[in-house]
């Protein structure tokens, strides 16, 4: 099969055999610090960010977990860390989506997910990018779990009956290659 499909497709279609739906929650990359007068939304990777973020997303999906659907803060180290994710895991429908900003309110977006759910494929992936402390705000919400998220860590959590379940916390340098 892989050498049919690629690598990337090979593990989107073993994940698609599973009878759960994962949510990915990613922190994003390092960013620059805030320079006078440039809005916070503004901020990019640093070099070394993007160094990092890739070897990070990389060594997620090499583990498996190849997103089928991605969302991302419209902020824009948010993007740059979809755009690493997507180098790793090949291309896959993704969109921003206002709700994972900082400030975003977990209630609402556990909603939305919900919704998500209702409507995702048995075996899907989802992978969402987001800040501090919007994503340990939301892990809380969602499953009780209390975690210090670091940049371009990733948690997994699993859809399975209504109900959402922590599986499992990734530091970035056990992502790394």
């Amino acid at each position: 099969m892989e050498g049919h499909f690629g690598e990337a497709e090979a593990r989107r279609a073993r994940h698609r055999k599973c009878r759960v739906t994962t949510l990915l929650l990613i922190r994003h990359g390092i960013a620059e610090d805030p320079h006078t007068g440039q809005r916070d939304a503004d901020r990019a990777l640093t070099g070394e960010g993007w160094i990092k973020t890739r070897a990070a997303m990389r060594g997620l999906v090499s583990l498996g977990y190849a997103p089928t659907r991605g969302y991302n803060s419209p902020y824009r180290r948010a993007a740059e860390t979809m755009t690493c994710l997507q180098e790793a895991a090949g291309a896959f429908p993704m969109e921003p989506c206002a709700d994972l900003r900082p400030d975003g309110h977990p209630p609402q977006v556990d909603l939305w997910l919900r919704g998500l759910m209702a409507e995702a494929g048995t075996g899907e992936v989802l992978a969402l990018i987001s800040h501090q402390p919007f994503l340990s705000d939301l892990l809380f919400h969602l499953t009780g779990q209390v975690l210090d998220m670091k940049k371009a860590s990733c948690t997994v959590i699993r859809w399975k009956n209504g109900t959402w379940r922590f599986e499992r916390h990734f530091q970035p340098a056990e992502l790394r290659d």
